[in-house]
């Protein structure tokens, strides 16, 4: 059995122009492999609350999957409705064509367990802990370590947690790790999502052989963003004049007058086939908060003490008792939540 593996489509409808773009581009990826048995990991849509464009894309594209194959959904953070981790997600609409997980199935046929996404942590911890030795885990969470696409760590879930092979979705970047003998590997996006993603690589997986075999395959059509400074846009040929891509530019420029402007942008537009163009002004200051902390030790865990030795040792916007104050209402409400 040949199974597509695919993860964090986050179909918008905005620009004009991207859901079809993203749209093709999932559905040329099906066409192209044929695969027998798909699994998406999470994040389907941009919003929780999409729109109908949105809905109707995704219908589209689970209608490309031919009758005999099947169709595996797990929920992304996204993809809820709320918070609440209740599980209600618009996903829902496509269960009687697909297998829409809302909450952690074990497969025991096929020796898979999908893990959809949780605020809390510790449902996905215990969610890890009940899967059987052997079986290769789906998910949409991150890691201890892992950053989100804008560069946050948002995840304190331990290494230690993952004793089979897996397959997560939610993280942007594709990478892997060997943890134990098991492999993790994130999977990331299949086109970019946002312009701090413009220069990462996109991949699906093609799982074969009872899962026994992965296959990844780099991504070269679809949305791309793509940042390049005005003076040096050459450097950027290349890309620019891919015809494969849904090209969404951002050109920074230095302080110019609105004509000059207008002028770069209809210079830009005639060179160039671009779709989505964003004319963006450098700073004009570059302003850096110091930092003069340095432990005495090396931390392998952040705890209070290091938190509060390091706020106080910074130069921010915010007044010191205000950041204290926050973080006390964090582990107030982590105390309250754990008990």
């Amino acid at each position: 059995m040949k199974t597509l593996l695919l993860t964090d489509l986050h179909f918008h409808d905005s620009p004009r122009g991207l859901l079809q773009a993203q749209k093709k581009a999932i559905i040329k990826i099906i066409e192209d492999e044929a695969p027998d048995d798909i699994i998406i990991m999470g994040d389907l849509m941009m919003r929780r609350k999409p729109s109908p464009s949105v809905l109707l894309a995704l219908k589209d594209v689970i209608s490309s999957i031919r009758p005999l194959r099947r169709a595996t959904i797990l929920r992304g953070n996204h993809d809820s409705e709320t918070k609440a981790d209740d599980g209600v997600t618009a996903l829902s609409l496509f269960d009687k064509c697909a297998q829409v997980v809302i909450h952690p199935v074990i497969d025991d046929k096929d020796k898979r367990a999908y893990i959809p996404h949780y605020e809390n942590e510790q449902r996905i911890i215990e969610s890890l802990r009940k899967v059987p030795s052997g079986y290769t885990v789906f998910g949409h969470f991150g890691y201890f370590g892992s950053v989100n696409s804008m560069g946050d760590s948002d995840f304190t879930i331990s290494l230690d947690s993952f004793h089979n092979r897996s397959f997560l979705g939610h993280i942007h970047r594709f990478h892997q790790k060997q943890v134990g003998e098991h492999q993790l590997t994130v999977l990331g996006t299949p086109y970019t999502t946002n312009f701090t993603e413009e220069d990462k690589g996109n991949y699906y997986a093609i799982l074969s052989d009872d899962d026994k075999t992965v296959e990844f395959k780099e991504i070269f059509h679809g949305p791309k963003h793509i940042v390049v400074d005005y003076n040096n846009i050459h450097e950027k040929k290349a890309v620019l004049e891919d015809p494969n891509y849904f090209k969404i530019v951002r050109v920074v420029v230095d302080k110019l007058s609105d004509a000059d402007n207008h002028m770069i942008a209809r210079e830009v537009l005639s060179e160039y086939d671009i779709d989505c163009l964003e004319i963006k002004y450098k700073p004009v200051f570059e302003e850096e908060e110091e930092n003069y902390y340095s432990p005495e030790r090396n931390p392998f865990t952040i705890d209070d003490n290091i938190l509060r030795e390091y706020v106080m040792n910074t130069t921010a916007s915010l007044e010191k008792d205000d950041i204290f104050l926050g973080l006390d209402l964090i582990n107030n409400a982590y105390k309250k939540n754990q008990n």
